[in-house]
């Protein structure tokens, strides 16, 4: 799949320069525009990013009228190498919506200080704010997700590849509703992990080829384009679109359909749920009871204001706090703009200039704490192994209940609840404190049954270590199937 990319609208000398400003200012903004700044988005997502797309599309916009004839050769030319960010900065277009209150006249009457009388008059023909505006943002989310997203978040994939196929035969005690259930590996529990992100980064990947721009006018009839030229406007657009990597939208009002958008963000925000539950498990994993795994701390952290002794998952906390529940609450104000008056009302335009900014640098800087605490995490196998022996075999009811009742079922007894059964030998293991694998082995039943099992069977009931089913074989397996679609991936991204 060919996908055209763009490179930062920003140049990287400047943006260095612009974020070392921000910091400068950081006592002074609010944290998101500063502590929390993921320095790569603001060349692709910043409104001076954006103001940089509008630039671009208006200039491939000319050129493409003028192949068609619909405007003069040397006037497209003007226009292709005059409106540069350069020639007609952001500050400029700031500059007129001041005077004027609106942001794409303000653009045009910048745009127009810098080209002849001849060629002022046709900086803008038969466009409407919001095919300037959807286009360019459709352009930003597009080349964020092929250029920062997908591979920051094949870099975590991969981290966690490793990480799985260093411990895919690490047993470890597996949880549900925080308590022990079964073994499995810690192995198994990162290709979970990857199970949760992989998916939806393939359908984010594609969300991402799949957003559309307009060119279609003032309430999206192409009425004005139909009005000023003689090639029907769908031929415009083809050439157009093609040309700058977009599809059209069709039909439109006056802007985009949202749904385009809300597709890009949920698979995004998927994405972002999937790192979330890895930092989330691993400080659950990090406290004092658990301790099976942590984050690499440096020397000179503090873990607490008065708490010498505390070791914090400072980012996995911030990971799975602060930033999944902001990246959430952005996503839900994407959804308010499915709905709008009649061709579009003005409702959505901040709440956009919000969400847009937000969402990718939000996720973006998941992505980016998700690999480094993948690539700098501490698996402590001793205590897996110590934690695994916690409950004196209470781990075992599972196999035994399971392997009971179909023994019971193969004899062609009344019918017996194994279940039950086991449960009850449970309740006096943990009420008299004793040994649920001496338990078991006193009852007349159970002793009945395992000396009709297979070593096979009897081993797995009675050794947890052994009690592994595929876990083994399921990590060879999908960080195989990762690698290859992390490949695929990556010759789009």
């Amino acid at each position: 799949m060919l996908i055209m990319v763009m490179p930062a609208q920003i140049p990287a000398e400047e943006l260095d320069k612009a974020h070392a400003s921000i910091m400068e200012l950081s006592g002074y903004l609010p944290p998101n525009a500063a502590r929390y700044l993921s320095k790569p988005v603001i060349g692709y997502v910043s409104p001076d990013a954006l103001h940089s797309y509008m630039l671009g599309i208006l200039r491939t916009y000319a050129e493409v009228l003028s192949e068609f004839g619909e405007m003069p050769k040397d006037v497209a030319d003007e226009i292709g190498s005059e409106l540069t960010r350069e020639n007609v900065p952001f500050k400029r277009v700031e500059y007129w919506e001041d005077i004027i209150h609106h942001d794409i006249r303000g653009l045009v009457r910048a745009a127009q200080e810098v080209l002849s009388d001849r060629a002022k008059s046709f900086v803008y023909p038969g466009f409407t704010s919001y095919d300037l505006i959807n286009t360019a943002q459709s352009l930003a989310l597009r080349d964020f997700a092929y250029e920062l997203m997908g591979p920051e978040t094949i870099e975590f994939g991969k981290k966690l590849i490793e990480r799985a196929r260093e411990n895919k035969e690490t047993v470890m005690i597996g949880r549900t509703h925080l308590q022990h259930a079964a073994t499995t590996t810690a192995g198994h529990w990162f290709v979970e992990i990857l199970g949760g992100i992989v998916p939806p980064l393939v359908r984010y990947n594609s969300s991402a080829g799949n957003l559309r721009g307009k060119a279609s006018g003032f309430v999206g009839n192409n009425a004005t384009r139909s009005m000023l030229f003689q090639t029907d406007p769908d031929d415009i657009d083809k050439k157009f679109f093609e040309r700058i990597g977009l599809k059209p939208d069709d039909p439109t009002g006056q802007n985009v359909h949202q749904h385009w958008y809300t597709d890009y963000f949920s698979q995004l925000v998927q994405i972002c749920g999937g790192i979330a539950n890895f930092a989330n498990d691993l400080r659950k994993y990090q406290q004092t009871e658990v301790r099976e795994m942590a984050e690499q701390m440096l020397s000179e952290q503090v873990g607490s204001s008065t708490g010498a002794h505390k070791k914090n998952p400072i980012k996995s906390e911030r990971t799975s706090g602060g930033s999944w529940r902001q990246m959430f609450a952005q996503y839900m104000a994407s959804l308010f703009d499915l709905q709008t008056d009649f061709q579009r009302d003005l409702r959505d335009s901040s709440n956009k200039r919000g969400y847009m900014y937000n969402m990718p640098n939000i996720a973006h800087t998941m992505a980016k704490t998700g690999a480094k605490i993948a690539e700098n995490m501490t698996v402590r196998k001793e205590r897996m192994a110590e934690n695994l022996g916690m409950t004196k075999g209470l781990i075992c009811a599972e196999p035994l209940q399971a392997y009971l009742q179909r023994w019971c079922g193969l004899k062609d007894h009344e019918f017996f609840d194994a279940h039950e059964h086991v449960r009850q030998i449970s309740n006096k293991a943990v009420e008299e404190g004793g040994n649920f694998i001496d338990l078991v082995q006193e009852d007349e039943l159970i002793s009945t049954a395992l000396d009709n099992a297979s070593d096979k069977q009897r081993e797995m009931i009675l050794n947890p270590e052994k009690y592994l089913g595929t876990c083994i074989r399921d990590v060879e397996i999908y960080t195989e199937r990762c690698e290859k679609r992390f490949e695929s991936l990556g010759n789009v991204v």
